[in-house]
């Protein structure tokens, strides 16, 4: 999987399509990956980018659901595989949306 850049600031036309390009990349990366794998190919991709990672809390302490943003794409679930599962499927949804808007 290639690394996204932090985009600081300035994003241009070009670069939300790179952006894009990527986030798809990824989303069918992650379709064929069983659920550790999805966690670790995730995990890195929110290192690489300065994306968020929210596990749900331990016991009764914290969130009880898990919230992940990564390349613009902010998704919840009521764990962390449920959450990458939904991220997946809003940039599908996303995807698909600005192929139609073409």
């Amino acid at each position: 999987m290639s690394a996204l850049p932090r985009i600081e600031s300035g994003v241009t036309v070009d670069d939300r399509r790179a952006i894009a390009d990527w986030r798809e990349m990824l989303a069918s990366e992650l379709e064929v990956l069983s659920p550790a794998q999805r966690r670790s190919a995730m995990g890195q991709a929110v290192e690489d980018t300065g994306g968020t990672w929210m596990p749900t809390g331990a016991d009764t302490w914290g969130p009880h659901y898990a919230e992940i943003t990564v390349g613009g794409v902010m998704a919840q679930g009521e764990d962390l595989d449920a959450c990458i599962a939904a991220w997946i499927k809003h940039v599908v949804r996303i995807s698909r949306a600005d192929q139609e808007a073409a």
